[in-house]
């Protein structure tokens, strides 16, 4: 019985294909498992290279189309590093997504850095961290930094956030996480921000690192 559902759900995939054809970047998704993403060398950051045409498929699927199987994969791997920066700090951290203006929330329908803290958390609901969706907002929207110049890129997000709460923060190890890096001028940003806020620590986490 089992055998014959699976086999029916491989021809309606495969009639799927055909009638909606997969967006390249989904295609190479489609297959990869946890194991191949830990087979992927990490960069002196520790995260995925963003060059690799995996990780760069990975990240667009849930950057522009927050990709459920994407998702659960990069949450695997995201919680387990979560887990080993919480093992190492006192008290229990705060998870803080990067934020995203409003403006361009609604122009995507999602902000690709809460959907990863939320899939660690699914990946690992015993995760010793307190999520802070809210603590950090984008207060200026600042044009996208995929293909800026470095300069550019340090000055388009500076004083670009603001934080909510600064009894959440205060003496407080923060764990920033955001999908792909490339000067950390953002990161640098949502530190400076928490740092006003009262923050004890500021971790910064990312998925992929474009060297």
């Amino acid at each position: 019985m089992r055998a014959s559902f699976n086999q029916l759900r491989s021809h309606l995939g495969a009639f799927l294909d055909i009638v909606l054809p997969p967006r390249p970047s989904e295609r190479l998704v489609r297959t990869l498992t946890l194991e191949d993403l830990q087979a992927i060398r990490p960069t002196a950051l520790g995260a995925l290279p963003y060059h690799d045409p995996l990780v760069r498929a990975l990240v667009w699927e849930i950057k522009y189309h927050a990709n459920s199987h994407a998702l659960a994969l990069c949450g695997e791997l995201l919680a387990e590093r979560i887990l080993e920066i919480a093992g190492e700090t006192l008290g229990k951290p705060l998870l803080v997504p990067v934020p995203m203006h409003k403006k361009r929330r609604k122009e995507r329908g999602h902000n690709q850095t809460e959907l990863l803290c939320k899939a660690a958390l699914r990946a690992n609901p015993l995760l010793p961290v307190e999520y802070a969706p809210t603590l950090l907002v984008r207060t200026v929207h600042t044009t996208p930094q995929q293909g800026q110049p470095e300069h550019t890129r340090r000055h388009n997000v500076q004083h670009s956030m603001s934080g909510t709460s600064t009894t959440l923060a205060h003496a407080r190890v923060c764990i920033v996480l955001d999908d792909v890096t490339t000067t950390g001028a953002t990161l640098r940003e949502a530190s400076r921000t928490l740092t006003e806020l009262g923050a004890r620590e500021i971790i910064t986490l990312t998925l992929a690192h474009a060297e």
